[in-house]
């Protein structure tokens, strides 16, 4: 082993690694929604070990990250795996002060809670030809904060753009702090 690679060559140490992680801030996640869709590995390249990411047209694309950053790699876009997981129970439509921007409208904007627990934003926008929907997951670590530091995290995470939800618009409906368990 050597300081590259601090969990040997096998790809099943790192997979663990990235679910550990995953599985504190999304504590219904399961190991498979890493493993089954994997596009990186280890592989021997020329006399060198190399952390790999595989496309299905061509040889694989060499990655040059540290043992870290493969693992948040591994860890990342699994959001449909944790939809499919854990169903929404409950949501709340939050009213955003501004829904336009140019051409472009802020079709929903929901807070949701999980069956399994946890929370998630979904939002929808669009215009007249183009648009689309994006769930985020809100980490478990976030509900450990005060509420303030809180809507700090969260606005990282759900950033705001001209026509989506800021900190005002979260601050003036109570309904939200009570539905994410802050008001207790």
């Amino acid at each position: 082993m050597n300081e590259k690679f601090p969990y040997g060559y096998d790809l099943n140490a790192y997979i663990d690694k990235a679910f550990e992680q995953m599985k504190a801030d999304f504590p219904w996640a399961t190991r498979d929604m890493i493993a089954e869709h994997i596009c990186y590995g280890i592989e021997k390249v020329g006399d060198d070990y190399q952390y790999v990411r595989y496309y299905s047209f061509c040889s694989p694309e060499i990655l040059n990250v540290d043992s870290e950053e493969f693992i948040r790699r591994l860890t990342k876009g699994h959001d449909w795996e944790l939809e499919k997981a854990n169903p929404v129970k409950e949501c709340i439509d939050v009213q955003a002060s501004n829904r336009c921007s140019g051409d472009w409208f802020l079709e929903c904007y929901q807070i949701q809670k999980h069956e399994k627990g946890g929370y998630s934003v979904y939002v929808t926008a669009g215009n007249r030809s183009a648009g689309g929907s994006k769930t985020v997951f809100i980490p478990a670590s976030y509900f450990k904060l005060s509420w303030e530091e809180f809507l700090d995290k969260y606005l990282d995470l759900a950033t705001p753009g001209s026509f989506y939800v800021g900190r005002a618009d979260l601050e003036r409906d109570p309904r939200i702090k009570e539905f994410l368990g802050f008001s207790k």
